[in-house]
């Protein structure tokens, strides 16, 4: 059951009031585009945003969109390899930001690596939530635009990349095709990727234990491989001077095949149930998404907007583990097959106005409903054939979502201008299953924002260095997932550990709640020169951190809440351009505590003490190039009085070198991590049985040649 709460009756008048003014017909007005670079919407913004663009999408021919952001000022990408990327802000990740598609919370099932920078138009940064996106933004938002109908690359109609990526010897191809075109009023166009990912992961992981004593070393190697087709249809037809109807989607298959081999050896004490072992998992998800979007023009400079947009995900997946003694005879065989099966759709609008002197009201609404079913069979035999376990279980929730908001920008005068919002957003999550018992929880807060935007005044004729300087106060939260939410049991299949261990929601989870300040110095020199400084604290309330405990023999590891912490920190970041040479830094500092664990390192999970990029490129008429230095720091978290982690610092260079035959037609070479250092994760138990694994990874560097050919 939905809960609408009389507070929010404000946005629902002034929506009341649009659709009324909506029967005024008011007398087709010309049409201004004003077009501005990256820098200077930046600073005109009164709420802080750092955009994106194509050209920086494109650059360096990258095929995950968490490459790109890993560049960004305050933004790291913890991808381990063979693991998902992690995107976080300020070093806070696991939900603390907010990832947003066309301005609307992202799909369940959406996932940034998954999606091609082909497909997108921009992406903006935003460090304070605002009352119309989502105020699930404790640590920022990361919206990504997707591309509107339009013609392709110089004007013209179609567009072709065609090459390949090489990773450890293994060829990963790539083509991507789109065609535009106009029919009087409608523009249409049509994109589609094709391509293959192939990430080869080898490791070692080694555990030394003490009472009883034990060291133990796995080496393992994992070939993951993922084959993609994707697809975008995007429609813009504007039939009159005052209606525009949009539409765009995406229908992506992907077919995933990894097979993974281990060897262990016992050192000093016992093997595991299983020393040797060999898996294998398959699954072809197919995801799709569209909306449709009308906007209106009404009298005295108004604007309806509304949305209907919906999202489907299937995701059946087999995964076989074979697990062998140290002469490589069966022992045990589990087979499971899953899927997890999402619906959703979300209707939204918003009317906007500008009223008085200098005021821009803005007044919405959010309706969405998500729906997830799984199901999850197991069986596991011995060498034999004969029946050990059996297991079938399944689940489903759905999560209800209402929100709305009402906000006001407004110009004081020359040097000052503000905005303020209030957003209420509201989740109702149910769930059932055969393995456990029902969930009902309600989640939602009162989002108030502000900020604040000071440009100290000018002398006439002053074309010097422009200061500005901003303040933004908010308050957050974090809602907890479904995964999190369901008490259901993920079990691990060998060696289960006070490191390695199951994983179980929790019903009983609270939303974290965060008050935050913000306060930033920006200086503008010239067009495209610019240097900022930025410091926030905030203050989490009932902050998630993993509790692992020991039932009935098992390690199980779910999340609980447990009390406050603080977090804050310090950001730099400068750019500069002269002649074909331009260059950018950014340095963060960031801190951390949490009151309920003790120190050292008792800071938010995940969260890198440094973290900064170095970039400089060259462009000519006909020939670009450049790269990135990436840097994430030691990333060093306590989640209890016993259970402590270690990751090593990253550093990644990435480099690129662009040839333009002439107008229509590029070549693009690139690669990615070219350092290709080895990487380190620890994880220490420091109860009774003292335990630490250490897995340290082989990186290998990606090199990638693409044509790009406009037709």
């Amino acid at each position: 059951m939905t809960i609408l709460r009389h507070g929010s009756a404000s946005a629902l008048l002034v929506a009341a009031h649009a659709c009324a003014a909506a029967q005024t017909t008011p007398q087709p007005m010309q049409q201004v585009v004003v077009s501005a670079g990256a820098n200077e919407q930046r600073a005109q913004s009164t709420t802080t945003s750092i955009v994106v663009g194509r050209d920086e999408l494109l650059r360096q021919g990258d095929t995950s969109l968490s490459d790109v952001l890993k560049r960004q000022p305050g933004i790291t990408v913890d991808a381990s390899p063979g693991k998902a990327a992690a995107i976080r802000m300020r070093g806070m990740g696991a939900g603390y930001v907010a990832i947003l598609l066309d301005g609307l919370p992202a799909p369940a099932g959406f996932a940034l690596e998954s999606l091609s920078p082909e497909m997108v138009e921009r992406i903006e940064i935003q460090r304070t939530a605002t009352a119309a996106t989502s105020s699930q933004a404790m640590a920022g938002t990361i919206n990504v635009v997707l591309r509107r109908a339009g013609a392709a690359r110089g004007g013209k109609a179609n567009e072709i990349k065609a090459g390949g990526a090489v990773v450890d010897g293994y060829a990963a191809p790539q083509l991507v095709a789109q065609h535009s075109g106009r029919a009087g009023t409608l523009a249409y166009t049509l994109a589609a990727v094709l391509r293959r990912d192939e990430n080869p992961v080898t490791a070692v992981s080694t555990e030394v234990g003490a009472r009883p004593a034990l060291l133990r070393r796995t080496a393992w190697f994992d070939h993951q491989m993922s084959d993609f087709l994707e697809l975008a249809p995007r429609l813009s037809w504007q039939p009159n001077a005052l209606d525009t109807i949009t539409s765009q989607g995406y229908l992506r298959r992907r077919h995933i095949d990894n097979a993974k081999r281990e060897t262990e050896t016992a050192v000093v004490g016992s093997s595991t149930a299983f020393p040797h072992a060999s898996q294998t998992y398959e699954a072809r998800p197919l995801s799709a998404y569209a909306d449709v979007a009308w906007t209106r023009k009404l009298a005295g400079g108004a604007r309806l907007t509304t949305k209907l947009s919906g999202f489907a995900l299937e995701n059946d997946a087999d995964f076989d583990y074979r697990g062998m003694d140290l002469q490589d005879r069966l022992r045990e065989t589990h087979r499971v097959a899953s899927g997890p099966t999402e619906r959703e759709w979300t209707f939204n609008g918003n009317w906007r106005k500008p009223i008085l002197d200098g005021h821009a009201l803005a007044a919405g609404w959010e309706f969405g409903r998500k729906r997830r079913t799984e199901y999850r069979r197991e069986r596991q035999t011995d060498a034999q054939g004969a029946l050990l376990l059996a297991s079938d279980e399944d689940y489903r929730a759905t999560v209800a979502r209402t929100a709305f908001f009402v906000q006001d920008e407004w110009d004081i005068d020359d040097a000052w201008s503000a905005y303020v919002g209030l957003r209420r957003e509201d989740l109702h999550t149910t769930g059932a299953g055969n393995a456990h018992a029902a969930v009902d929880v309600d989640a939602g807060a009162w989002s108030p924002i502000f900020q604040a935007l000071y440009k100290p005044p000018r002398r006439d004729g002053d074309t010097g260095p422009r200061d500005q300087f901003r303040l933004a106060a908010s308050r957050t939260y974090k809602a907890p997932n479904i995964v999190q939410l369901m008490p259901r049991r993920y079990t691990v299949d060998n060696n289960n550990s006070a490191t390695n261990p199951d994983q179980q929601g929790n019903p009983n989870l609270r939303p974290e709640l965060a008050l935050g300040i913000d306060l930033a110095w920006e200086r503008y020199i010239g067009k495209d020169d610019m240097v900022s400084a930025s410091v926030f604290h905030k203050t989490i309330r009932d902050v998630t951190l993993f509790r692992t405990y020991l039932s009935d023999g098992v390690w199980i590891a779910t999340p609980d809440n447990q009390g406050k912490a603080t977090v804050y920190g310090i950001e730099v970041e400068g750019k500069a351009t002269r002649g074909p040479l331009s260059g950018r830094a950014n340095l963060a500092r960031n801190w951390s505590t949490i009151d309920s664990v003790p120190g050292p390192d008792n800071r938010i999970e995940g969260q890198a003490a440094w973290s900064g990029n170095l970039g400089l490129d060259y462009s000519a008429a006909r020939f670009g190039a450049g790269g990135t230095w990436t840097y994430r720091g030691r990333v060093a978290n306590r989640s209890s009085a016993v259970l402590s982690s270690d990751d090593a610092p990253k550093r990644q260079l990435d480099l690129y070198a662009l040839w333009k035959r002439d107008a229509n037609a590029r070549l693009r070479v690139s690669v990615s991590d070219l350092l290709h250092r080895d990487y380190r994760e620890r994880l220490s138990y420091e109860g009774d049985s003292p335990l630490a694994r250490t897995t340290v990874y082989r990186v290998h560097a990606t090199w990638r040649v693409v044509w790009e050919q406009a037709l």
